[in-house]
C-alpha cells in the first residue's frame, strides 16, 4: 500500500525554519579519507553549497543538497556527522537512499521526523513511513535520526536513541539469490573458467609475449575473484607491495576486508594463489614494475591492476561472458566459491573466515543450501541439477554422424575410461594427440568439444559412467573433496546438460 502524500504545511515550515536558525555553524572544511587514492579529501564552504561531490574509488559521487530544502542545513550537519564516523562509501549509499525517499514522498515527511518529538516521530513512522518505504531508505532515515540525537538537534537527544532502535524496517532477505541458487555458476561453466586460466598459464609458459597486457590483467583478476571470492573493491585495492613472490614459485597476496561501515575495523588477510597459477602474477608484477601496464586515469600507480572497482567488475563480467556465454558478476563468483567450499565440507568457522565476514550467521545460508549426502551422490550421477538455474552450453557446436566420420581419426573422440568403452560421442577441434587432458572425462567440459547431435548417444555415456561414480564414492567413503570424484561429478553434470540441450533443440525443430 502506497502512503498518501504528506504535505508541508505552513506550521511545519515554520518549525523547520526556527530549528534551522538555532543550528551551530558548519565547519569551513570537512575532511574524509579515501583509502583508494590513499589521500585525505576535503569539502569546503559546505554552508554555502547547494551541491557537493564526494571523490572516492576513483569516481565522483554528486549529492544534490538543494533537494532537501528547507531542511538542507540539517542534512548538511547529518552528512558531516556521517563523514566523521562512517566509511565514505557508506555515506554515499545512505545519502542516495535518503534522497530516493524524499523524491518519492516529498520533503514534508522528512521535515516532520526532524522537527517532531521522538514519540510523535515514532507515530509518524508507524502510520506513514512504513506504509511505503524500502529497507535501504528506512536504514538511511534511522541513521539520520541517530545523528540528530548525537548533535542534539531539535527535540532529539542521546536518550532518544533507544526509540530509534525500536523503529521497525521492512523485512528483506539479503540472500534471496543464494537460497534460490540463481547466482551459482554451473559446474561446466566453472570448468570453462578453470580451463581458461590453465590455458593462459600454458600460453605464458610457451611464450610470455603471447599474452597481451589486458589479457594478463583480466585473468589475474579472475583468479582473485574465482579462487578467493574477493569483491571488486578488494581486488582494485591490491597494491604492488601486497604481492609477495617467492623463489619456490609461491605467490601470496594481502587483501583488506573492506565491507565495514567503520573503516577503523578493517583488517588484512593473506591468501596463497594456487601454485599452478602463480606465474600469471609473477608476470603481472614484472610488467607493472617495468611500466608495460599503465593504470587508468585517476587510479594511483601503487595499485596492481590499475583499475577502479567499477572497472574491475566490468572486466570480470566481460571475460566471463566471453568464456561461458553469461556475464557473471564478481558477486556471483563470490557466492559460487562459498557454496563450492560448503559443498566440499569446509567447517563453519572456516567458511566465515574465507568470506571475510564478521558475523558467523552468514555462513549458515550456504550450509542450508548445501545438499545432503544422498543428494550429492544423485548430483554426481547427473540425475538432478547441480543448481536451480538452467545452464546453457556456451560456445559449443554440434555435428552429425556424416561430419563426425569425415573428421581425421585424431579428431574423433574415443577412449576406454575405467574399463568403459566410449566412442562416437563427438569430435575434437584440437585433436586428441595434442590434448593434455584425460579423453572423454574432460571432453564434455572443454570448449573444443563438438558433441554429436544425438542425445541418445550421450545418455549411454551417462548410464555407463554412473556405476564408476558410485565406486569412487564408496572407495573414498563419500569424500566430496576427492579430485577424482569432483572430476567425475563435473563431467557427468556436463554430459547431462548436453543431453538436455540436444533434446530441447530437437523439440524446437519438431514444433517448427
Amino acid at each position: 500500500m502506497k502512503a498518501a502524500a504528506f504535505k508541508l504545511e505552513p506550521e511545519l515550515l515554520g518549525e523547520i525554519t526556527r530549528l534551522t536558525a538555532k543550528l551551530p555553524p558548519l565547519p569551513p572544511v570537512v575532511r574524509y579519507f579515501d583509502d583508494f587514492t590513499n589521500e585525505t579529501q576535503s569539502l569546503r564552504n559546505l554552508a554555502e553549497s547547494d551541491a557537493i561531490s564526494l571523490f572516492l574509488d576513483g569516481l565522483h559521487f554528486p549529492i544534490d543538497l538543494a533537494r532537501y530544502q528547507p531542511a538542507d542545513s540539517v542534512i548538511k550537519h547529518v552528512i558531516v556527522d556521517w563523514l566523521q564516523r562512517l566509511d565514505p562509501t557508506t555515506v554515499v549509499i545512505k545519502t542516495g537512499s535518503l534522497l530516493r525517499y524524499v523524491a518519492r514522498h516529498g520533503i514534508a515527511s522528512l521535515v516532520h521526523l526532524i522537527t517532531s518529538s521522538p514519540f510523535d516521530a515514532r507515530a509518524h513512522w508507524n502510520t506513514y513511513v512504513l506504509a511505503d518505504v524500502t529497507a535501504d531508505e528506512s536504514y538511511a532515515l534511522r541513521a539520520a535520526l541517530h545523528s540528530l540525537c548525537r548533535l542534539n538537534i531539535g527535540h532529539w537527544m542521546p536518550p532518544a536513541a533507544s526509540i530509534i532502535r525500536g523503529l521497525t524496517s521492512p523485512k528483506v532477505d539479503k540472500y534471496r539469490v543464494v537460497r534460490a541458487g540463481d547466482c551459482f555458476l554451473p559446474l561446466d561453466q566453472q570448468a570453462m573458467i578453470v580451463n581458461h586460466i590453465d590455458s593462459m598459464c600454458a600460453a605464458l609458459a610457451a611464450d610470455r609475449d603471447t599474452l597481451d597486457d589486458s589479457e594478463l590483467r583480466d585473468v589475474c583478476m579472475l583468479v582473485m575473484s574465482y579462487q578467493y571470492a574477493f569483491r571488486p573493491g578488494q581486488i582494485a585495492r591490491v597494491e604492488l607491495a601486497d604481492v609477495r613472490l617467492f623463489s619456490t614459485g609461491a605467490v601470496h597476496v594481502a587483501v583488506s576486508l573492506i565491507k565495514q561501515q567503520d573503516s577503523s575495523k578493517r583488517i588484512r588477510v593473506t591468501r596463497r594463489i594456487k601454485r599452478e597459477w602463480g606465474p600469471l602474477f609473477n608476470e603481472m608484477v614484472k610488467r607493472r614494475e617495468s611500466g608495460s601496464i599503465q593504470p587508468e586515469e585517476g587510479v594511483p600507480p601503487r595499485l596492481l591492476f590499475g583499475l577502479n572497482p567499477k572497472g574491475v567488475s566490468n572486466a570480470i563480467m566481460e571475460l566471463t561472458e566471453e568464456l561461458t556465454g553469461d556475464a557473471w558478476t564478481p558477486t556471483d563468483l563470490r557466492h559460487t566459491a562459498a557454496q563450492r567450499l560448503a559443498d566440499g565440507g569446509i567447517s563453519h568457522a572456516g567458511l566465515t573466515e574465507f568470506m571475510g565476514q564478521t558475523s558467523d550467521r552468514i555462513a549458515n545460508v550456504y550450509f542450508d543450501k548445501s545438499p545432503a549426502q544422498a543428494q550429492r551422490i544423485n548430483e554426481a550421477l547427473a540425475i538432478s541439477p547441480i543448481y536451480s538455474n538452467v545452464a546453457k552450453i556456451a560456445k559449443t557446436k554440434t555435428i552429425d554422424k556424416a561430419m563426425l566420420l569425415g573428421l581425421p581419426s585424431d579428431q574423433q573422440i574415443g577412449a576406454v575410461p575405467h574399463g568403459v568403452p566410449i566412442a562416437g560421442i563427438g569430435g575434437c577441434g584440437l585433436g586428441q594427440s595434442l590434448c593434455m587432458k584425460n579423453p572423454v572425462l574432460a571432453c564434455y567440459t572443454c570448449s573444443n568439444f563438438m558433441p554429436l547431435g544425438e542425445p541418445e548417444i550421450h545418455e549411454e555415456v551417462l548410464e555407463s559412467l554412473r556405476p564408476v561414480v558410485v565406486e569412487f564414492a564408496s572407495a573414498s567413503r563419500n569424500n566430496q573433496q576427492s579430485p577424482a570424484y569432483a572430476q567425475l561429478k563435473g563431467t557427468l553434470d556436463a554430459v547431462r546438460r548436453v543431453v538436455e540441450e540436444l533434446k530441447s533443440d530437437r523439440e524446437e525443430r519438431n514444433l517448427a
